[in-house]
C-alpha cells in the first residue's frame, strides 16, 4: 500500500492568516481552498498548544507532522508562545492528480481543512529531467523571473529575476518546435501527431548566425540550412531578411517571424529552442559553435522560413 509521507519533516513560515475570535487556536495554511498543489512540498500550520498533530488525506491518516518550529507571528494569539508551528513532507505526485481534501486534528480534535487540486506529469517521481524558462513581466513589467526545474523538489523553482532583455543569444540552441503558416496555405506544426524537429541553430559573437535543421514526418525526414547575420535589438532579432519578435530568451529561446519565402509568398513562423550546456556566455568557445556549411545560403528571416518550407515541402514530395 502507498503512502503519501516521505520521511522527512520540514518547516514553513508563511503569512499568518486566522480568526480573530477567542477559538483561534490553530490554522492551517498549506494546502490552501481551492488551491493546487504539485511536486513535493510541505502540509504546514500552526497550533498554540498542540503538539500531537495528525494530517488525514482523504480521510486515511497520512501520520504526524513535525511541530514545535518557530512561528513568531502567532505570539500574539498563543499568549505570547511561538514554538507552534507544524509541517509534513509529502510527494503529490502519489496522488496521481485529480482533486484532494487535507484534514488537521489536534489530539483528536479537528481544527483545519482544504480541499485542492493536485497537478500531476505522469510519474511519482521525475528524474534526468531539466527545463527553465523566464516568465515575462514578473514580478513586475519588464523584468521576468527565472524559474529551474529541480528534481529532488519534483518542481520549478524561481532562480532570480532580470530584464527581459538581457543575457546574451550567442550559443548553439537545440530545436525543439516549430510552427509556420504560408500565404500558399502550407501549414505545419511539430505539436501534430507524427511531425518532429531537430537540429541546431548557432549564434555567434561576431553577428553570424546558422541554423541546421531536420524535420520528420510519417517515416521520412528532409534536412536543410540557413544562415546570415543579425543585430540583437532586445525584445527582437534584426537581420537582412527583416525582423523577429523574442517572445522568450535564456535558457529557452522562442521567436516569431513575419517575411516573404519567394516572390509571391510570404509565411509566420514560430520556433523554439532550448541553449546547450557550454553556450550560455557572450564568448562561447570555437568548440561550442558549429561551422557555416558550404553551400548554405545566406540570409535573414525569410531565409530561415525558406529552409523550413523547403524541408516540409521535400517531405510533402
Amino acid at each position: 500500500m502507498k503512502t503519501y509521507v516521505l520521511p522527512l519533516f520540514a518547516a514553513a513560515s508563511a503569512w499568518l492568516v486566522f480568526s480573530t475570535g477567542a477559538a483561534a487556536l490553530g490554522n492551517l495554511e498549506n494546502p490552501q481552498p481551492g488551491g493546487i498543489e504539485a511536486g513535493i512540498g510541505a502540509i504546514t500550520g500552526w497550533h498554540c498548544t498542540s503538539k500531537n498533530i495528525e494530517v488525514r488525506v482523504d480521510g486515511a491518516s497520512a501520520g504526524l507532522a513535525g511541530t514545535g518550529t518557530s512561528r513568531g507571528d502567532t505570539a500574539s494569539v498563543c499568549g505570547g508562545r511561538s514554538d507552534t508551528g507544524f509541517s509534513l513532507l509529502l510527494n503529490y505526485s502519489l496522488m496521481r492528480g485529480g482533486t484532494h481534501k487535507v484534514d488537521v486534528y489536534a489530539d483528536g480534535v479537528l481544527f483545519g481543512s482544504a480541499t485542492f487540486k493536485v497537478g500531476y506529469l505522469g510519474a511519482e517521481f521525475l528524474t534526468g529531467l531539466t527545463a527553465a524558462h523566464r516568465i515575462p513581466d514578473f514580478p513586475v513589467r519588464g523584468q521576468g523571473a527565472r524559474v529551474v526545474w529541480q528534481q529532488s523538489k519534483q518542481n520549478f523553482v524561481i532562480a532570480g529575476m532580470e530584464a527581459m532583455t538581457s543575457g546574451s543569444l550567442v550559443g548553439t540552441y537545440s530545436i525543439q518546435n516549430i510552427w509556420m503558416q504560408e500565404s500558399t496555405g502550407l501549414a505545419i506544426s511539430t505539436l501534430e501527431p507524427g511531425v518532429s524537429a531537430s537540429g541546431t541553430w548557432t549564434f555567434r559573437a561576431d553577428g553570424t548566425y546558422t541554423l541546421l535543421l531536420t524535420l520528420a514526418a510519417n517515416g521520412q525526414s528532409q534536412t536543410d540550412s540557413t544562415s546570415g547575420t543579425y543585430v540583437d535589438g532586445g525584445y527582437y532579432i534584426q537581420d537582412a531578411g527583416g525582423g523577429s519578435l523574442i517572445m522568450e530568451r535564456g535558457d529557452t529561446l522562442t521567436l516569431l517571424g513575419l517575411a516573404p519565402t519567394d516572390t509571391s509568398s510570404w509565411a509566420a513562423l514560430t520556433i523554439s529552442a532550448t541553449r546547450n550546456q557550454g553556450t550560455a556566455t557572450a564568448q562561447a568557445t570555437a568548440a561550442d559553435i558549429e561551422t557555416v556549411p558550404s553551400g548554405t545560403t545566406s540570409t535573414g528571416i525569410g531565409g530561415t522560413l525558406k529552409a523550413i518550407g523547403a524541408a516540409f515541402r521535400g517531405l510533402a514530395r
